[in-house]
């Protein structure tokens, strides 16, 4: 029943249960199994596009900053919360279809533009999260290890689970199996994110993420999650269970009062300060599939700098300096208008801004150190 769109939608970026899809006719299932071939076909080709990117000079050049302040960070960015664009160009299709706003594949935006770009912000690595379906794993993993000898180690892949997770996802074995075969191409696995509005989420200690966890524990990797508001209990308890695990936190906008007693208890917590602060999917800090065009954002934060900027830092300093060794700086990049080069140029010198707020020692710490040291410690 609509097997064509239980394949095309695999690869979007969520972690939901299983949605049921509406009944169909003898004659959709017809056509459905005429084009399933055909789909399959066309995914697994758009999964190598990698290997068909044009090469890039990179000739781009840092845009002029907007604002003038005087404390301002200029040294080297790693940018711990990027979502690189999807494989197939069906894919990106069929999700706006089904109510994202956008969804960027590569052969609109191609991973040599996106190392152009950050090259251009000072960004010297990302933590890249990269969709991976268990029908297409030996493909999408190839795209992976195609980035990783091209540009080396300023993408560090994180290998994230599809939506919707039941019945598309990997399973423990075929994610070891591909974590023995491939040692040290993937650094992490996320984003698991389970606070979607639009469609069910699982809770973070589902039993298929715990298995996650213990291959995480195996394999050393850096888990990236996004818990949803309320479950700090549940959070807790996973922090505790896996306390050789790095857990990379980000975006619990409603219980950020949490955030400081957690990262003093648990050295196993690290925390991303992205789209909590840069408001990239929307004008206050919520994240959702919905958020403001290219120009809607620029006006937004150009008009709102300076007092997004204080209210920022008069929650966020105080944290971050109470535990210098625990927060990163991040984008959350996603959608087509993230990688343009005036937005990304504005998102950094907000971040630059930021750290140039905080206490100097601890600037490059949250800038990038943080970042390497989770790498060094997983």
């Amino acid at each position: 029943m609509f097997l064509p769109l239980l394949v095309v939608v695999l690869l979007v970026s969520c972690t939901a249960k299983e949605i049921v899809q509406p009944a169909s006719s003898a004659a959709d299932d017809a056509a459905s199994e005429a084009k399933t071939a055909q789909i399959n076909e066309e995914a697994t080709k758009s999964e190598s596009i990698t290997g068909k990117e044009k090469s890039s000079d990179c000739g781009l050049k840092p845009v002029p900053r907007h604002f003038t302040h005087d404390k301002y960070y200029t040294g080297p960015l790693i940018d711990t919360h990027v979502h690189l664009p999807v494989s197939s160009p069906i894919v990106s299709t069929t999700a706006e279809q089904m109510g994202f706003e956008d969804m960027p594949h590569r052969g609109e935006i191609s991973t040599d533009q996106i190392i152009c770009l950050f090259d251009s912000e000072g960004i010297t690595k990302t933590f890249g999260f990269l969709i991976q379906h268990k029908s297409l794993l030996t493909s999408s993993v190839s795209t992976v290890q195609q980035d990783v000898a091209k540009h080396g180690d300023k993408i560090v892949p994180f290998f994230m689970p599809p939506f919707p997770i039941e019945g598309q996802a990997p399973d423990a074995a075929a994610v070891d199996q591909t974590l023995e075969n491939n040692p040290g191409l993937f650094k992490g696995y996320g984003e698991a994110r389970f606070d979607f509005e639009s469609i069910p989420n699982v809770l973070p200690d589902h039993d298929y993420f715990q298995e996650m966890y213990q291959l995480a524990d195996k394999h050393n990797l850096v888990v990236q999650i996004h818990p949803k508001n309320g479950q700090v209990a549940i959070l807790e308890s996973l922090l505790q269970k896996y306390p050789n695990v790095i857990f990379l936190v980000h975006l619990m906008k409603d219980d950020r009062a949490e955030v400081s007693r957690l990262l003093e208890k648990y050295p196993n917590m690290y925390y991303s300060l992205d789209a909590e602060i840069s408001y990239i999917f929307g004008y206050q800090t919520i994240q959702n599939n919905l958020g403001p065009t290219k120009e809607g954002y620029i006006n937004s934060l150009k008009s709102r700098f300076d007092s997004q900027l204080k209210e920022t830092l008069d929650f966020w300093k105080p944290v971050i300096e109470a535990h210098p060794n625990q927060l990163a700086w991040g984008s959350d990049r996603w959608f087509t208008w993230h990688f343009d080069e005036e937005v990304g140029a504005l998102i950094v010198e907000f971040g630059r801004t930021f750290i140039g707020n905080l206490d100097p020692t601890v600037q490059e710490k949250f800038a990038y150190k943080n970042a390497e040291k989770m790498l060094n410690e997983r």
